[in-house]
């Protein structure tokens, strides 16, 4: 880390350059499919980069102990130098300055208030001692984030409340607006229609949410909900037709006991649901003034449950663990959608080096049932878009730095 000091009488600034490295040497395949061997993809050997990227922060220290900032995180591609994943789509988490994260703070004490584009639903903290901290990737948390979806995991827009210090470090509670971009690229991801090409000109699109977590000494505890209030898409031209639109929530709650200062079990129980706002075939007024009719209906909610485990050996050696399931995607227009469950696998271990460097082997694994194409999607990590019933999976060597 570097940094940079200057010193006032009334306050005190510092500017630090930060980020992580983190590449593997992996193969990935997702064979299996329903359709037949066609649609399996074999193994292949890679190269990948799984969640790199460099950040800079500005800090005031200002009188009382108060404080004011700036946070900039951009992911980076280290194996291709592109804003491209390995299955050559686009990582929205690194094609842009702040991609990741930015924010604007004020804080004092053990709070800050932030403005910006910012992490929600996904960080589980202490909860997931195994993923792209430790081995890069996690199958867990792809799960928890696929099948009806959420609104989103790293949303921009944002008012936050976020707490710092005490018993209740890491809770927080959010604000949001949708906007034209947000929502003219949203695709869902189970039984519910492709938004691309569909602008958004209702402004009343808002989301919000909270994180409640609360650490007693060996044990933690966590709730984690998010909501969303959608408005009509319209068509973006006079010949395409108008999409649904959704509300979502999604609750995730975890507890976890820690057996040692720095191993410990979790557990993680999670449901999402998706409501159509919009009746099917009900006509709305695309950009053109003409009138367009929407698609089919988006209804849909699923559930499901992982388990961690992270074991300190002592040495700088640690094992990690994870097993998750998810149900049957339930309450679509049609019914219940049979055999749209699946269930996750990750071991790994890690050997550090130092404070910030390790390296670790990994292996991943999701079953797929017949109508399910849960993938490692997360950070644009697949080699490819799986078809359904194909079962995923990686084995992965690779190195973390920390700077």
């Amino acid at each position: 880390m570097a940094a940079l000091a200057a010193t006032s009488a009334f306050a005190q600034s510092s500017v630090t350059l930060s980020g992580r490295a983190s590449m593997d040497y992996s193969t990935y395949q997702a064979t299996g499919a329903t359709a037949g061997s066609a649609f399996d993809l074999k193994s292949r050997a890679r190269i990948a980069d799984s969640s790199s990227r460099i950040a800079f922060g500005a800090v005031e220290d200002l009188v009382g102990g108060a404080r004011a900032g700036v946070y900039c995180e951009t992911g980076i591609n280290i194996d291709n130098g592109s804003n491209a994943g390995q299955a050559n789509t686009n990582n929205v988490n690194s094609s842009e300055w702040c991609s990741r994260e930015g924010r604007m703070y004020y804080g004092l004490n053990n709070y800050e208030v932030r403005l910006g584009r910012q992490n929600v639903w996904w960080t589980q903290g202490e909860l997931n001692q195994v993923g792209s901290t430790f081995l890069g990737s996690d199958s867990l948390t792809n799960l928890i984030n696929g099948g009806v979806g959420v609104y989103g995991v790293r949303l921009e827009n944002m008012l936050k409340f976020a707490v710092t210090g005490t018993s209740f470090a890491g809770s927080e509670a959010y604000y949001g607006i949708m906007t034209t971009r947000e929502s003219a690229g949203a695709t869902t991801q189970a039984n519910g229609a492709n938004n691309t090409g569909f602008i958004k000109t209702d402004p009343r699109g808002t989301y919000q949410g909270f994180k409640l977590v609360y650490t007693m000494g060996s044990i933690v505890g966590m709730i984690d909900y998010q909501g969303s209030k959608d408005a009509p898409n319209v068509a973006a031209s006079a010949t395409a037709a108008g999409t649904n639109s959704f509300d979502r929530t999604a609750t995730k709650y975890g507890v976890a006991y820690k057996y040692t200062p720095t191993s410990l079990v979790s557990l993680q129980a999670w449901n999402k649901k998706r409501t159509d706002v919009t009746t099917p075939g009900a006509t709305y007024v695309n950009a053109l003034n003409t009138a367009a009719n929407t698609t089919t209906a988006g209804d849909a909610k699923d559930s499901g449950y992982g388990i961690v485990v992270k074991h300190d050996f002592g040495g700088g050696w640690i094992a990690h663990g994870q097993y998750a399931k998810v149900g049957d995607i339930k309450g679509t227009s049609s019914g219940d959608q049979a055999d749209t469950g699946a269930k996750a696998y990750t071991l790994g271990a890690t050997k550090s080096f130092s404070k910030r460097t390790h390296v670790y082997g990994a292996f991943h694994k999701i079953t797929n049932q017949a109508n399910a194409n849960y993938n490692m999607v997360g950070g644009s990590y697949n080699s490819a878009v799986s078809a359904n019933g194909a079962d995923v999976k990686m084995i992965a060597l690779g190195m973390i730095h920390n700077f």
